[in-house]
């Protein structure tokens, strides 16, 4: 047994379970879900904001606006993109409570339950943009997905991850412990 009482497959799920929160955090927050670039100008599009850069003389220029207008189907991606950070977020702290709350196994299973939901809501919100992708940009030849798009997706797999790193926690612990700890 390692991390104080806890084997070590606890201490790499919780530290994945983090590491997936922030990548998500900085994913579904940053205005770069898609870049297009043409003529040394560049386009970035996310799910709260739209950018522009380029360079007048020798003044680099970038200016950045909200999304004016904003469909159903983005609605959709910006609601589960939230939703997997709260659920990132409350599996996170409930791993956290297990270290004070050791012999409470359920508190374990209810972070492995909320981060395989968070993954299956990130999972949700990535497929929805990357199906309207085309419809965003008509000429797909000067834009792709960006970091941001990719660190979602990341994040789907990292707290995948860790949801099985927790599971094997709670199989260990099982094998001489009841779900209730007694």
């Amino acid at each position: 047994m390692a991390c104080g009482g806890n084997s070590c497959f606890y201490g790499f799920g919780l530290s994945l379970l983090i590491l997936g929160f922030v990548i998500d955090v900085i994913g579904v927050a940053s205005p770069y879900w898609i870049l297009g670039e043409a003529g040394g100008e560049k386009a970035y599009v996310g799910l709260w904001q739209i950018c522009s850069s380029g360079s007048i003389d020798t003044h680099s220029v970038t200016e950045c606006i909200d999304v004016a207008e904003v469909p159903d189907w983005l609605k959709a991606v910006r609601g589960f993109g939230i939703l997997g950070i709260i659920l990132l977020l409350i599996a996170v702290l409930g791993a956290f409570f297990r270290i004070c709350l050791k012999e409470r196994a359920w508190v374990l299973v209810l972070a492995i339950v909320l981060s395989f939901m968070a993954a299956i809501c990130i999972v949700i919100s990535v497929s929805v943009f990357g199906e309207k992708f085309h419809e965003i940009v008509k000429d797909s030849s000067i834009f792709t997905f960006h970091f941001a798009f990719v660190f979602c997706i990341l994040s789907t797999i990292i707290t995948g991850i860790a949801g099985i790193f927790l599971i094997v926690e709670v199989a260990k612990r099982s094998s001489y412990t009841s779900i209730n700890g007694r």
